[in-house]
């Protein structure tokens, strides 16, 4: 089974596309909002292997750094539901030291792209290993990630809609 491919988006746009699965959803059929916060995070994930060329395994496993959530949240526009077609869309905002702020809008994977919810996330990439004398404290971003999500693009391609 293939793996539906990210719609085309400008530079500085991830764009990570979701079916809402029963499981999903509450006993109304309605997207259970915490489940977003997840998406969010998935999205995050496969926004490192596929744009930054560093999977996000490879990160945690290989270069022991992790990127736990200090600050989240979220704005709900519209309702999503059991079956509904959307897409994740990521942008970076803010590349601190060793922090990050990562935007997400998701819309209706429609011809209108209606937006249903907008977020925002900051990580701060911390230190797994052990054997180093900063694990778990806050680190800052080695330089080649630094490139890369500068490359992608960091404070572009705000959306027409934002608040």
């Amino acid at each position: 089974m293939s793996v539906p491919q990210p719609p085309t988006a400008p530079a500085g746009v991830y764009r990570y596309p979701v079916r809402v699965t029963w499981g999903d959803c509450d006993p109304a059929g309605i997207v259970y909002f915490p489940r977003f916060f997840e998406k969010f995070h998935e999205a995050m994930e496969r926004w490192f292997g596929d744009a930054l060329g560093q999977p996000y395994e490879v990160l945690i496993g290989g270069r022991k750094l992790g990127l736990p959530s200090v600050h989240t949240e979220a704005d709900f526009a519209a309702p999503c539901r059991f079956g509904d077609a959307l897409v994740v869309e990521l942008r970076v905002p803010r590349l601190g030291g060793s922090s990050i702020t990562l935007d997400y809008r998701v819309v209706a994977e429609d011809p209108q792209d209606e937006v249903r919810l907008r977020g925002r996330t900051v990580c701060a990439l911390m230190d797994l290993d052990p054997e180093r004398p900063t694990f778990r404290r806050a680190v800052p971003w080695p330089d080649d990630l630094r490139a890369r999500i500068e490359t992608f693009g960091v404070g572009q391609a705000q959306p027409e809609d934002a608040a």
